[in-house]
């Protein structure tokens, strides 16, 4: 067994096929899937100065938190079952969370001098979790010192790594973020050698997986010519886990572990819908353990902000558990520290709610006690080893044929149960093969289909209308080499009572205390050169201005063309009456509203469409209005309206719109 493998050319699908059906993970690999549930936790001036992004501007005084308790973080995350805390120790600000010999830009010279790297950690072994580490490769402090992305920042990052592979202790996984909005969506940092960081890790932390940066290749261009040739063996650390390719906690329907290699570059892939699909394997070199890790927040966004941000609902995070837990995959949920230090109440309530869904629906296996027959068993195995937690079963069959053979399993349980979930795992220390399945209820004297997919790997959870029987039948409809199937269970969903959070914050703005002079009909904007992935950096990006004019409306000018541009659109907003105004905010890359310099809406970075709304108390009088956006990866897609709460959204009148002179 092993986590990678090389096809020959000339090798049929089939073949090709068996051989994926024997890569298996890595010792650090199996570790970090069966830990399931971890936790992301986004801290740092941002949690002080509003923003999603910082730019490297924040000074040392933004980071000042009056009650900062790491302790109570790692606490809540083991409390809400999570096995891991990967704290983001530096963000794209670049400020640095730990004692670090680099760069004064940290915490030691902030008003809160903690190394929450070392506090954290300790945590983590105190509560019985494991302790990860998020290294922003982008570094927006060190680029306004002059030393990122110049060759002299990669040492200064990899000292940085060592740093915080060598003092902290076990380091379970390391994240390193793809972000860079100097450059086009998956253009290489020329300056960066991430090989180089790859090799620190594993010289430091052998055990530790990593989300590994993006963009990456598999070889260089000679040497992929070299294995589509034959010629050259397909190398794979067995360390890298894979970005689901999104941020809103929805995986694809079936999700592979085993990925064949079929394009030099396999992050560009992030987003198709099937990276394993049968078909690819005909172009694939070979193919590696290359597992699925969901990240989402908890939040409506990343970092807490007491204006934009509230608490999901816990239907949201019962979705995304069968995205990630429950679709062969692990789900990285991200908590977030509040500008006191501690993680508010209302995120503690909602992560017990959470943990009282998982409880209540999985704590009980109604399968329990059931007699269980197998239409064959391999020599060493036993259908009744489904029921528990070690072994497996398999079909006795010495040369299983992908197009011939099936297999399947009958539970008949001690009396009618009813459940409304069924969850299969697969003994993928032996790999994963299981390419289609089907799982049928026996109601009315007849055979009644509750479930079908491709993929089981890790742990599948298909959820599904209650039914109520005593007999249940898995089908093995194909497999790439005999199936190993490790567990069979059945449950019926538990929903607790949840707490009205309120999904937003009323924000309270006071209109200026001035009239301001001179006003004309319309919004200025700015184009500037180029998207960026966030919108927060429009005008410190230093990019070449393309356009500035007068218009009615914020909407996106002619002038900016298909994509990758940022506008700024600034002037005055008069509120005629008092009112509670709700503000949408539509983007596909990022876009953030100010009044009165007060962020409103922070849509920012949401690497597809989203909207976000904001409520908000206006008095009569005049609002310095800026919105920002971002066309980075997507062709232009923003849309601001508002409304009032009894009234449809609708765009801006550009009555209420103005500018000043120059």
């Amino acid at each position: 067994m092993a986590w990678s493998t090389t096809f020959l050319p000339g090798e049929s699908r089939k073949e090709r096929l068996k051989k994926a059906a024997h890569v298996c993970p890595s010792p650090a690999q199996l570790a970090w899937m069966e830990r399931e549930f971890v936790a992301f936790l986004h801290y740092s001036p941002n949690t002080f100065t509003g923003r999603q992004w910082g730019n490297g501007t924040e000074t040392l005084s933004d980071f000042c938190p009056d009650r900062q308790d790491p302790a109570q973080w790692v606490r809540v995350c083991r409390e809400a079952g999570m096995r891991m805390v990967i704290p983001t120790l530096k963000h794209h600000d670049g400020f640095c969370q730990w004692r670090t010999e680099t760069t004064d830009f940290q915490t030691a010279n902030s008003p809160a001098p903690a190394d929450l790297a070392e506090e954290i950690s300790r945590a983590c072994q105190t509560e019985g979790l494991d302790f990860g580490v998020y290294l922003s490769p982008w570094d927006m402090y060190q680029r306004g010192q002059g030393v990122w992305p110049n060759p002299e920042y990669q040492a200064l990052y990899l000292r940085q790594l060592r740093e915080l592979m060598t003092r902290y202790g076990k380091v379970g996984e390391l994240w390193l973020d793809g972000a860079c909005g100097d450059l086009p969506i998956w253009e290489p940092v020329a300056s960066y050698d991430p090989e180089a960081w790859y090799d620190v890790m594993e010289q430091e932390q052998p055990d530790c997986v990593v989300r590994r940066y993006d963009p990456f290749a598999f070889a260089d261009e000679a040497e992929w010519e070299a294995l589509r040739r034959g010629e050259w063996e397909l190398s794979w650390r067995g360390k890298a886990v894979r970005w689901v390719g999104n941020e809103d906690g929805v995986g694809r329907e079936d999700e592979w572990s085993v990925q064949p290699v079929f394009h030099r570059v396999l992050g560009s892939d992030a987003t198709l819908p099937d990276l394993g699909q049968e078909s690819y394997y005909d172009d694939a070199v070979g193919a590696v353990w290359y597992p699925n890790e969901v990240n989402t927040h908890l939040l409506n966004q990343w970092f807490w902000n007491e204006e934009t941000s509230y608490v999901r609902p816990l239907s949201d995070l019962i979705n995304i558990f069968y995205h990630s837990i429950g679709n062969n995959g692990t789900l990285l949920l991200n908590v977030s520290p509040d500008r006191h230090g501690v993680i508010p109440e209302d995120q503690i309530i909602r992560l017990q709610e959470f943990r009282a869904f998982r409880e209540g629906t999985f704590g009980t296996d109604l399968a329990e006690g059931a007699v269980v027959a197998a239409d064959s068993c391999a020599a060493g195995t036993a259908a009744e080893t489904v029921l528990q937690e070690n072994g497996f079963w398999s079909p006795d069959c010495a040369d299983w044929d992908a197009d011939l053979h099936t297999a399947s399993l009958e539970l008949t349980l001690p009396e009618a149960r009813s459940f409304d979930n069924l969850l299969i795992r697969e003994d993928i220390r032996q790999g994963q093969r299981v390419a289609h399945w089907r799982a049928s209820a026996f109601v009315d004297g007849a055979w009644q289909q509750i479930a079908e997919k491709k993929t089981i790997g890790y742990k599948t959870i298909v959820r599904f209308p209650a039914v109520t029987t005593d007999r249940v039948r898995i089908e093995i409809l194909r497999s790439w080499d005999t199936p190993v199937i490790s567990r069979v269970s059945l449950h019926k969903t538990y929903l607790p009572e949840t707490q009205d959070l309120r999904p937003y914050r009323l924000m309270e703005i006071p209109a200026l205390a001035e009239v301001p002079q001179d006003l004309r009909p319309g919004l200025r904007y700015t184009v500037y050169q180029g998207g960026m992935q966030s919108a927060a950096m429009a005008e410190t990006s230093g990019r070449a201005v393309l356009d500035t004019a007068i218009i009615a409306r914020p909407v996106i000018p002619e002038v900016c063309g298909a994509q990758n541009y940022t506008v700024v659109w600034e002037g005055y907003l008069k509120v005629p009456f008092a009112r509670e105004a709700l503000f949408r905010l539509g983007s596909a890359d990022g876009a953030i509203l100010w009044l009165n310099d007060q962020r409103v809406i922070d849509n920012d970075e949401p690497h597809d469409y989203t909207q976000k709304i904001a409520t908000v108390k206006l008095s009569p009088g005049y609002y310095r209005f800026k919105l920002t956006y971002t066309s980075f990866r997507h062709p232009g897609q923003m849309e601001l309206l508002f409304s009032n709460p009894a009234s449809e959204f609708c765009p801006f009148d550009p009555h209420d719109l103005s500018h000043t002179a120059e």
